[in-house]
């Protein structure tokens, strides 16, 4: 659960290049074996370097594995893309988690990565609402229908161009080397190895469902691309407000990891209730307070294990926990596409049952593990002053 890239290939333009459901399977894992190559790089990398420049270098390869993506139609070309976007993520992503840490006071990382995580999935319901508003449209420009994989294509390309005006407040940003002080290295292993194995239970489980929940809509409910939007945009909007709570309410007032637990396990009956119910509605609710409990997770996991290393070792622990959580990321996503691939829409109860499975697990090893630990890597650091550090 830590903060990684998700920017796998969406499955319905894959669909549209007449990919079969093992091989969808196969590239959303694409990008989580691309992490689990670069993870070590990544932590090399930003050894000694600022955060600046590791963002851009990550950046610049995600913004060229995309172009392939919607440059190329063979499937190994597609897939070794989608790897080249995982491994830009990760250099990008592990340095911009730690940055947003290192700028954070700890008694706010909580809540501020909640806050970054609940942008992100905003901007992500409004790419989603706007490409169904806008399929039609283009698809009559274009001469096509909306499913075409041309008109994905285009409204894939919009969102990279818009998305590559990010990297003006990246050159904004100083190039401060980072302060080289660390754990001992005893108490940063034995930490690292306990997180892992957090990741590995929680990648699989993501894996053998999440990037899969358009094609779930689509191909159990009949759901058409152009209402695709609006119910991932519902599961999006739920995400956002737990993001957003979870920091500032129940985190604050239970502890870090009381809380994460408490919401990982209340978060599994519902998970259950999407699989095995026929109705729509019922399977959107399902999912929509899932993502509310989960999201709100998120958060304050991401800020209680960067604010457990010091900002020297934040930037690598995170590429590696992201290389744990993705390679099991993979894996699920491949088996989960080899299930549906035999037994059709009904292989995502089984999908959504290996998730729950995992989950519980995770979230009781998270409590056997951790429930007496106190996070101490801002011991002796400098917090950068940034103007909402303190609320």
């Amino acid at each position: 659960m830590n903060a990684k890239s998700k920017t796998n290939p969406s499955a319905k333009p894959l669909r549209s290049l007449g990919f079969d459901a093992f091989a969808i399977g196969l590239l959303a894992g694409a990008e989580a074996l691309g992490v689990v190559a670069g993870a070590i790089p990544a932590a090399i990398f930003t050894r000694g370097r600022s955060r600046r420049a590791a963002i851009l270098l990550g950046g610049t390869l995600t913004g060229i594995g995309i172009t392939g993506i919607l440059v190329f139609n063979a499937l190994a070309a597609v897939f070794l893309s989608a790897v080249l976007v995982g491994f830009g993520g990760i250099i990008a992503s592990s340095s911009g988690a730690a940055l947003l840490a290192d700028a954070t006071d700890a008694t706010r990382r909580a809540t501020r990565f909640g806050q970054q995580i609940a942008l992100g999935t905003t901007a992500a319901f409004l790419s989603s609402a706007i490409a169904g508003a806008l399929a039609a449209p283009v698809a009559s420009l274009l001469g096509a229908r909306p499913e075409d994989a041309p008109v994905l294509r285009a409204l894939v390309a919009s969102g990279g161009i818009i998305a590559a005006l990010s990297i003006v407040p990246i050159l904004a940003i100083r190039a401060v080397p980072v302060a080289q002080h660390t754990l001992e290295a005893p108490t940063r292993n034995d930490l690292v190895r306990r997180f892992l194995a957090i990741e590995v239970l929680f990648g699989f489980g993501a894996g053998s469902f999440l990037p899969f929940v358009n094609l779930f809509f689509a191909d159990r409910y009949g759901v058409p691309f152009s209402a695709l939007g609006l119910l991932l945009g519902v599961l999006a909007v739920a995400g956002s407000i737990g993001a957003l709570l979870h920091g500032r309410f129940v985190a604050s007032r239970l502890g870090a990891i009381p809380s994460i637990v408490l919401v990982e396990t209340l978060s599994l009956p519902f998970a259950l209730v999407a699989g095995f119910t026929g109705a729509l509605p019922v399977a959107v609710g399902a999912l929509a307070v899932r993502h509310f409990l989960m999201f709100g997770a998120s958060g304050t996991v991401n800020a209680f294990q960067l604010s457990s290393f010091t900002p020297a070792e934040r930037a690598g622990a995170n590429a590696f926990f992201a290389l744990a959580w993705s390679a099991a990321n993979a894996v699920g996503a491949v088996l989960s596409g080899a299930i549906r691939a035999r037994l059709g829409p009904d292989g995502f109860t089984v999908n959504l049952v290996t998730l729950v499975i995992a989950y519980g697990l995770a979230a009781l090893l998270t409590w056997r593990l951790f429930a007496t630990h106190e996070p101490s890597g801002d011991v002796g650091a400098r917090t950068l002053a940034v103007p909402d550090s303190r609320g």
